[in-house]
């Protein structure tokens, strides 16, 4: 029996949201499904907590996550850089919160066990096991570890190549500066373990290529961790998704980054039958690999941000996204997917804020334009466009 997955942009949110009205009603009859889920990037305040941050809290209420579930969720993404806002406490709080309105919370955990394990929901005939990842960057003090709280982490690595006169230059650089030697001797004690690069400018291994460019690769354990999880979901016969979050933007966060595609495609040749993305605030347009689909970004679906007027300023596309509602297949293979436009749910001076609503006109024209604009004709039979709201 196929399985049937709803997805929206990240929910950044703070206070409840108000989805009384007919528009929130819309949204949430399209979100009905076997398995509906998001990212939650946020943490539940936490008595006795401090802020790891100077700046930029996204901290929610437990009635916030209450109105989410309220919505038609299932479970929430949590591998994200505001999961760590309030540090070990905060994680702590944020899953009580969650398992106390019936949500699954993953990606977030009391160590490395509880953050990489997967959230599995029950669906009518299969199961779907959701993964939550971090791409970073982040500071290492927000990933889990053996007994110790944070997120769970992919961390991806650029590797820079340059040409090996400019290759020298830099080494040159290095030397006189004497960061070569102070390197190797904090390696010497141990301070600075593991395998040292050819080179090592602002944090960034340099090696040496043909021309400039730039490497991207994943940390071996961290992708080891999460292959083993996906082959242990799939031998019990789950349907597996893996969410990613990552601030590695390309300037126009509109595009999604070729490397980023292409890890996306290497997760579901490992096993993934669903990838959906979060980061930036934007939507992006929708891949397809192996019949399998790649969301690399939706957006925003709540975006309780304090800097609204900046964004409006520069005219990025933060207040426009979509929901999509997929049908997958035994064998985790798209059947059908859906999408409504969504006007998404904003921060309000006064009052509870509204909760997202459908788009419509032009608006709705444009981003499902957006969103199927790198589809190709093998996979357009599979687009299906609810009824305009």
């Amino acid at each position: 029996m196929p399985l049937t997955v709803a997805v929206t942009g990240q929910i950044l949110i703070h206070d409840p949201l108000d989805i009384s009205g007919e528009g929130p009603r819309a949204v949430k009859d399209f979100l009905k499904a076997d398995v509906a889920f998001a990212n939650l990037e946020a943490t539940v305040k936490a008595a006795g907590s401090w802020p790891t941050k100077t700046k930029t809290l996204h901290l929610a209420s437990p009635e916030a996550l209450a109105s989410i579930r309220e919505l038609g969720f299932h479970a929430l993404t949590h591998a994200n850089n505001h999961a760590f806002d309030l540090g070990p406490p905060g994680i702590a709080s944020t899953r009580v919160a969650a398992e106390a309105t019936g949500l699954r919370l993953v990606g977030s955990g009391s160590d490395i066990d509880e953050a990489a394990a997967p959230a599995i929901v029950r669906g009518s005939g299969k199961s779907l096991a959701i993964f939550s990842i971090d791409l970073g960057p982040q500071p290492d003090i927000n990933y889990a570890s053996d007994g110790r709280a944070g997120i769970a982490p992919l961390r991806m690595k650029r590797t820079v190549t340059v040409p090996p006169a400019e290759l020298e230059t830099l080494q040159r650089i290095v030397r006189t500066l004497g960061d070569d030697k102070r390197s190797a001797s904090r390696a010497a004690v141990g301070y600075d373990a593991g395998e040292r690069p050819q080179l090592e400018l602002f944090g960034t291994p340099v090696i040496s290529g043909d021309e400039i460019g730039a490497r991207w690769s994943a940390d071996d354990k961290d992708m080891a961790r999460l292959i083993v999880g996906i082959d242990t979901a799939k031998a019990a016969g789950d349907l597996v998704v893996v969410a990613i979050h990552g601030h590695h933007w390309d300037s126009d966060w509109k595009e999604t980054p070729g490397w980023l595609l292409d890890l996306c495609r290497g997760l579901i040749d490992d096993g993934a039958d669903l990838i959906l993305g979060t980061g930036a605030p934007v939507m992006q347009p929708i891949a397809f690999h192996r019949g399998r689909a790649i969301i690399p970004g939706l957006g925003n679906f709540v975006f309780h941000t304090r800097r609204p007027a900046a964004y409006d300023e520069k005219g990025v596309d933060v207040w426009r996204s979509a929901a999509i509602r997929l049908t997958l297949a035994d064998d985790g293979m798209c059947e059908r997917l859906e999408l409504l436009p969504i006007s998404v749910g904003r921060p309000t001076a006064q009052g509870l804020p509204l909760g997202p609503v459908p788009l419509a006109d032009d608006d709705a024209e444009e981003i499902r334009q957006r969103a199927f604009s790198a589809i190709k004709d093998t996979h357009g039979h599979l687009i299906k466009v609810p009824p305009k709201w």
